[in-house]
């Protein structure tokens, strides 16, 4: 692999694993029961934007870290299969140091992948918990995994010295779905003062917003 090649591909694994930590963390701003009641009032639609959001980071970080025959002869773009690539060898061992110790979970999101994500395994979909009790997927230690983003982009980095700022769009990201769905919860309250209202004969139109 030239230096082109190599820096060409970094480049698409830093927007692979922005998109995959945007996903996550819009999809973590949402896990809050107190949320519950306003997905309930159009459940439809929110069971399709949080499985939907759900399988994007997961299929975003299965490619991200495979580890197979296509990233062993550099066929896919993921953090294996740039690392034998790294001329910088104390960077590149930094970098599997980190996938050493998060092992498990990259394990596990694979066998997720190749058993559901990727294929429709029939055994894995029949009885799914065969699999995850084998290999379980923790999401602390899948955000313990995404936290480790910039550091893993910095040590893959063709240039020394290449620093991520992933805290502010982790942030930013999960107040972002905290907003819409307050907003929605502002938006119900004043629906049922209206219909209160509407009832109390107060006013004659009962929709709303009124046109």
């Amino acid at each position: 692999m030239t230096q082109k090649e190599y820096a060409e591909r970094f480049e698409k694994l830093y927007n692979l694993f922005t998109e995959t930590y945007l996903n996550f963390y819009t999809w973590k701003g949402l896990q809050d029961k107190a949320f519950e009641k306003t997905f309930a009032e159009n459940s439809h639609f929110w069971t399709a934007v949080l499985f939907a959001l759900q399988n994007s980071w997961l299929t975003g970080l299965a490619k991200i870290f495979e580890n197979s025959t296509f990233s062993k002869k550099a066929q896919v773009i993921s953090v294996y299969a740039l690392l034998p690539h790294q001329t910088d060898t104390t960077r590149a061992a930094k970098v599997q140091n980190t996938l050493t110790l998060n092992a498990g979970v990259i394990k596990g999101i694979q066998q997720l992948r190749n058993n559901q994500l990727a294929h429709n395994n029939t055994r894995h979909l029949l009885k799914p918990k065969l699999i995850l009790s084998k290999f379980p997927i923790k999401y602390a230690e899948v955000e313990q995994l995404l936290l480790l983003s910039g550091e893993i982009l910095s040590d893959l980095n063709p240039k020394k010295g290449h620093g991520y700022a992933y805290k502010m769009l982790a942030d930013d990201s999960e107040n972002d779905g905290k907003q819409i769905v307050k907003k929605l919860q502002y938006y119900s309250k004043l629906h049922r003062e209206h219909l209160d209202k509407f009832r109390r004969r107060e006013i004659h139109d009962h929709r709303f917003p009124p046109l």
